[in-house]
């Protein structure tokens, strides 16, 4: 059985880090929760999802390791805006994926519009962490398809953040690594298939 305790990036394995506990909560109230209570215990906090980070930022040594794996939820594609509010543990296949299944025989199919970076199976909290880049050459970063996210801070407070509210907060989290708090959940911008 694997030590959970014993956390590594899933590309190099060159930062095995051994932290406090991983705690794997799914929503906004279990994430502020556990910010709480680690706080109340004097001990940092670090976020994964699907550990592919390979600098080792997702581990800190002796901290409470959120592993937001299981934050995952899909919710329905708004057919009119072709927007679609996701769980931050979702990876880019498991998004594809459901949103072929909800729309199928619909005429107009949304999905992402492009995909991100070099690898699949990236979160897409991960990928907002690290305003990770698409494959479009004449495409923004993540940050670009954007409309909004739900961002748990350090005293525990769920804030929602978008180019009209919150303007600093989604500026500074998206590409902030977790500094500024920890994404768990995102509007996503869609395109036409």
């Amino acid at each position: 059985m694997r030590d959970e305790l014993q956390c590594n990036d899933v590309h190099s394995r060159l930062n095995p880090t051994r932290v406090a506990r991983v705690q794997h909560p799914v929503n906004e109230a279990e994430v502020s929760a556990a910010i709480v209570q680690a706080a109340h215990q004097g001990l940092a906090v670090s976020v994964c999802g699907a550990r592919h980070a390979m600098g080792g930022q997702q581990f800190g040594a002796g901290t409470v390791l959120l592993d937001l794996s299981h934050a995952n939820s899909i919710g329905p594609v708004d057919p009119e805006r072709g927007v679609v509010e996701v769980g931050a543990g979702v990876t880019w296949p498991e998004l594809v994926e459901e949103l072929l299944k909800q729309q199928a025989g619909a005429a107009q199919v949304w999905s992402i519009r492009q995909k991100q970076t070099g690898a699949d199976d990236l979160t897409l909290g991960g990928s907002l962490g690290a305003n990770a880049h698409g494959r479009g050459l004449s495409m923004q970063p993540i940050v670009d398809d954007v409309e909004a996210f739900t961002l748990v801070q350090a005293e525990g407070e769920v804030v929602r953040c978008s180019r009209t509210q919150n303007q600093d907060l989604f500026s500074l989290a998206i590409g902030g690594y977790g500094c500024f708090g920890v994404i768990i959940s995102i509007c996503l911008r869609l395109g036409p298939r």
